[in-house]
């Protein structure tokens, strides 16, 4: 017998009898690296005693903002989170002292996450932490136009996505 001959029969282009289908192993491999990432930067966290990642995303994402402060579903939308989950996660983020809701002045039906003194300051202390595990296991692993190359690839997906919710 051949050393041909006792060589696996599958090829790379054919995986169970089906033919390669590279969108669905990029859409396998976006999956895994985001939850392989986020795993990584809740481990940190956790390590450092700090607040879930979630905690950190919201304080960034206020942060951002000139005035510190963003409407409850603008929040929602950023974070892309559903709004009865980001009412949840802000309410533990006011009992924790971090954030207070605030309401428009002319509409009472709209209200405001806002970031305190409190929130900032945690969030400052966070960052380093995140930034740190970041640039490890992301930014370290790819090359400037890699990066730019796949925020390009993601935005058009994203784009055409929202495009189908119209």
């Amino acid at each position: 017998m051949t050393d041909q001959a006792t060589a696996p029969t599958a090829t790379p282009e054919a995986v169970d009898g089906a033919e390669r289908n590279p969108h669905k192993e990029a859409w396998i491999a976006l999956v895994q690296a985001h939850a392989a990432l986020t795993g990584r930067v809740q481990e940190v966290l956790a390590a450092a005693d700090f607040p879930p990642l979630p905690w950190y995303e919201v304080l960034r994402t206020l942060a951002d903002t000139p005035e510190q402060r963003l409407k409850m579903g603008d929040l929602a939308e950023a974070l892309v989170i559903s709004r009865g989950g980001l009412t949840k996660l802000v309410d533990r983020l006011i009992k924790a002292g971090l954030l207070e809701r605030t309401f428009c002045e002319t509409d009472r039906r709209v209200s405001y996450a806002t970031l305190l003194p409190a929130g900032r300051d945690l969030y400052e202390e966070m960052r380093p932490v995140v930034v740190a595990e970041l640039r490890a296991s992301f930014s370290e692993k790819l090359s400037v136009e890699e990066a730019d190359a796949m925020r390009e690839s993601l935005e058009r997906v994203r784009a055409a996505a929202c495009s189908l919710d119209s």
